[in-house]
This record gives C-alpha cells, sequence and structure tokens, in this order.
C-alpha cells in the first residue's frame, strides 16, 4: 500500500528532473524613432495669439458678396504664404522625426 504513494510520488518529481525541449532565444533589431525638439511655450502662445477669428465666431454678414469677401480675405490669413498656416506648419515640422536610431535588444524566448 505504501509503495504506490512513493512510486507515485517519485514518477511525477522524475517528470521535473528531465531536460525538455531547448529553448531557442532570438535577437532582433528594431528602429526607434526620436522625435525632434517640439516647440516651445513662447512660440505655442505667439501662433495661439495670432490665430485669425474663426468665420463662426464674427458677426454674421448682411449679404452674400460680403459673406464670399470676409471668406476670400479669412482664407488668405490662414493660407497665405507665410501666413498662420504656414508658421504652425514649421512649428510642427520641428516635432517630428529628427533621426532614426538602431538598437539591437535581446528578444523573448521562444518555446517550439
Amino acid at each position: 500500500m505504501r509503495l504506490i504513494p512513493i512510486a507515485l510520488i517519485a514518477f511525477l518529481l522524475a517528470g521535473c528532473a528531465t531536460t525538455g525541449t531547448p529553448v531557442e532565444t532570438r535577437y532582433k533589431t528594431i528602429t526607434v524613432t526620436k522625435r525632434g525638439p517640439c516647440p516651445d511655450r513662447a512660440t505655442y502662445e505667439r501662433l495661439k495669439a495670432s490665430r485669425p477669428n474663426p468665420l463662426r465666431n464674427q458677426a454674421r454678414p448682411s449679404s452674400g458678396a460680403e459673406r464670399v469677401a470676409r471668406t476670400s480675405a479669412q482664407l488668405g490669413m490662414y493660407e497665405g504664404e507665410g501666413r498662420w498656416a504656414d508658421q504652425v506648419s514649421a512649428a510642427l515640422d520641428r516635432c517630428q522625426v529628427a533621426e532614426e536610431e538602431t538598437d539591437t535588444a535581446e528578444g523573448v524566448a521562444d518555446s517550439p
């Protein structure tokens, strides 16, 4: 009677003693993108203050011709060469990728 539990325990422990299949470690090269410096607080405040007043915040035009004139003028303030949209675009371009750095890191072990 005592032999059965002892044999069962020995059998279970024998399973722990065997070495299973080997584990393979793989290495993977990862490219990390570093961001450039974003606009400082002063540039942000300057751009925010220089933003043209949106049409929705202005008084309603009294005629269709006045509406077309206001819309054309507003479009010029936003999208004219060197105007607000170009200034914002230039400020945001500084936040984009400055350089790429390649790093090799140890990967997670894969078991078959």
